[in-house]
């Protein structure tokens, strides 16, 4: 699943909408904690998703007087989910949804923390939350994929083929898409298709092709 797009855009949103600080704020309305938020912003966006866990911890227990809760949450959420903590991930995500239910990356960065934790169930029923807020854009088009993906481990071919398509329709050239449909298509017992699907997938540039012919072959 794509995340940089996601972060980017709602790191772009926070600045602009003054979730981080307000605009032409006088600096004794900043508290410690604003700034702290500031600098873990600054750090994951350098990828030191350490450091950046490490001063929004901090910031969690100390009074913002300038930035939204919700963006502070957001990214010890994601801070955590990229260190591996997918429990406290999904708390502090829980925390931002709170106070803003519509945030699609906060419903889906707790979706993949609990397939990763084996809760299948709550996984998708984080997915189908976020594409409620979130069903036709580009940012979208991994979360289908990845709905697919669990359908076709659960045994259910035809709802993952509904999510897949959706995928393909709003970015047809996701090979990643094509390379499960394939999957799908073949379970389906709709065999030109998957082909079709699989040869999309190559011409793509998906690098697992020969996994994906090799599991189809077990299909059939």
């Amino acid at each position: 699943m794509e995340y940089k797009r996601c972060v980017a855009a709602i790191a772009a949103a926070a600045v602009s909408a003054g979730m981080l600080t307000s605009c032409g704020g006088e600096s004794e309305q900043v508290s410690y904690g604003d700034e702290l938020v500031k600098e873990a912003v600054k750090l994951y966006e350098e990828k030191d998703y350490n450091a950046a866990l490490s001063v929004l911890q901090q910031a969690e227990h100390t009074e913002l007087k300038n930035t939204d809760s919700v963006v502070m949450y957001y990214y010890l959420g994601e801070s955590y989910f990229k260190t591996g903590d997918y429990e406290k991930s999904i708390e502090a995500h829980s925390k931002a949804l709170e106070s803003s239910p519509d945030m699609f990356k906060s419903w889906v960065t707790t979706g993949v923390c609990y397939r990763k934790l084996g809760d299948r169930k709550k996984a998708l029923e984080a997915y189908e939350r976020a594409l409620e807020f979130d069903p036709v854009n580009g940012d979208s088009v991994g979360l289908y994929v990845s709905l697919g993906s669990v359908y076709i481990s659960s045994g259910k071919p035809y709802t993952a083929i509904d999510y897949l398509e959706d995928a393909v329709s709003i970015y047809p050239e996701h090979a990643a898409a094509h390379a499960y449909l394939a999957i799908a298509y073949a379970m389906a017992f709709e065999y030109d298709r998957s082909d079709e699907e699989l040869a999309l997938a190559e011409a793509l540039g998906y690098t697992q092709c020969d996994e994906i012919r090799a599991r189809i072959k077990e299909i059939r």
